[in-house]
């Protein structure tokens, strides 16, 4: 899943209001991330679903956020996600590699 996350370093004014920490165009890509920052205790939703399938010259992006106070968390387990799944995929390619 290339390009799975791109973070938004957002900072809010009230530590409640919710801040972006990841954009995705489809809403599979942003579920996954919901989902796994849920499954961390981070609460998160997502947003802009309804217009991330439409065909057009600007096409929708859906959008994962967190509480502010949540920030940080969040930020520090996707990117951690996106170390393992990219020294997963060198593995792989590096195995490839040696099969050859």
């Amino acid at each position: 899943m290339g390009g799975l996350f791109s973070y938004d370093m957002v900072m809010s004014k009230e530590h409640n209001d919710p801040v972006t920490v990841g954009r995705y165009t489809t809403e599979f890509e942003a579920m996954l991330t919901k989902n796994m920052l849920v499954e961390a205790g981070i609460p998160a939703q997502v947003v802009g679903a309804m217009t991330a399938g439409f065909r057009a010259e600007t096409p929708g992006v859906v959008k994962v956020l967190v509480p502010g106070d949540f920030e940080e968390q969040a930020l520090v387990l996707l990117i951690e996600y996106t170390n393992e799944a990219e020294d997963a995929k060198d593995a792989r390619e590096e195995d490839a590699g040696e099969e050859d």
